[in-house]
């Protein structure tokens, strides 16, 4: 059974191996200061982290990092900015675990909706399963231009 758990930002450092899993520009060794800090940095206002954690680690072996909007589109919204698993973590059911979660909390909060954007490709491929999987429907395409 995977014990989740809300991360307070004061413990934010429990997230920060499996987080980096996923963004490596948020630094592995990163205190929780260190990472609120990054955080604000990257404009993540109202970012918010809930944890996989297992019995032997203090650390969580999967993470997902999320925030609540409203938009004209979609009404109030959960989205997902993270959703990462440690590697030697990855098959138990954490990051299923986590969308139950999410989603639970996204009704909890009144929202409208629950959102998540994935990257494409083969190496995404397992996450897309899951998310179908777990009753997320690809509702649009997102589309970017780097200015930098």
């Amino acid at each position: 059974m995977t014990d989740l758990r809300p991360i307070p930002a004061e413990a934010a450092a429990l997230a920060l191996p499996a987080l980096h899993e996923l963004r490596s520009g948020v630094p592995a060794t990163a205190n929780a200061e260190a990472l609120a800090a990054y955080l604000r940095s990257v404009g993540a206002e109202g970012y918010r982290l809930v944890g996989a954690f297992e019995p032997d680690r203090s650390e969580a072996v999967a993470v997902a990092g999320y925030r609540t909007f409203t938009m004209l589109a979609f009404g109030r919204a959960l989205y997902v900015d993270d959703l990462s698993t440690l590697p030697e973590a990855r098959g138990r059911g954490h990051a299923r675990a986590l969308l139950r979660w999410l989603e639970a909390e996204a009704r909890r909060l009144g929202c409208d909706s629950f959102h998540l954007d994935s990257g494409v490709g083969e190496s995404r491929w397992a996450a897309h399963r899951l998310y179908l999987s777990a009753g997320l429907n690809i509702t649009c395409h997102h589309f970017e231009k780097e200015l930098t």
